[in-house]
């Protein structure tokens, strides 16, 4: 015989059970793996890679050059930035990836430490028409505030947008 306080007590580990156990938001299996290097071919300088978890889990990279620094004839006025999805986000369609990235800066990994520092900036959508293309659509935008110190990642980065079209790099 279960006493007012029992009841309670299993009601609560029931419900809590029940949050636990939920699914997380609905998420699409993949088409196929995109995993690779994808790129624009009329368009050096610039890429990304993408790596698909059987997880559903994405990282991606889109290595491309710094706007906060001009640009000039000049090579060594070119910097690079590297902007990352790291794990998070959700699979819209078979063929759609969408999920937050951020820019980070640290000590070079030839030093001893971390002194790592993480700032969101915005999305990257991934929309796939096949195996081999697709298109990749950023939008970057700093956060407002907390970043007017120059050690922010973000500091002095516009915002900027826009799509791109992506095909797998062949080797």
């Amino acid at each position: 015989m279960l006493t007012g306080r029992s009841r309670f007590l299993m009601a609560a580990a029931a419900a809590i059970a029940s949050l636990w156990l939920a699914p997380v938001a609905a998420q699409s299996t993949p088409a196929t793996n995109y995993s690779d290097m994808w790129y624009l071919p009329s368009e050096s300088g610039w890429g990304v890679s993408f790596v698909q978890h059987t997880s559903g889990n994405v990282y991606a990279v889109w290595y491309t050059y710094d706007p906060r620094v001009s640009d000039s004839a000049t090579a060594g006025n070119f910097v690079p930035l590297w902007i990352v999805l790291a794990g998070a986000g959700n699979w819209a369609s078979p063929t759609s990836f969408t999920g937050p990235v951020y820019v980070t800066n640290g000590l070079p990994f030839s030093q001893a430490g971390s002194n790592t520092k993480v700032t969101p900036v915005g999305t990257f959508t991934f929309s796939f028409s096949d195996a081999n293309n697709g298109t990749f659509t950023y939008n970057i935008a700093p956060p407002s505030s907390g970043c007017g110190d120059p050690s922010c990642p973000a500091f002095g980065l516009p915002a900027f947008s826009g799509t791109k079209t992506i095909t797998r790099q062949s080797f």
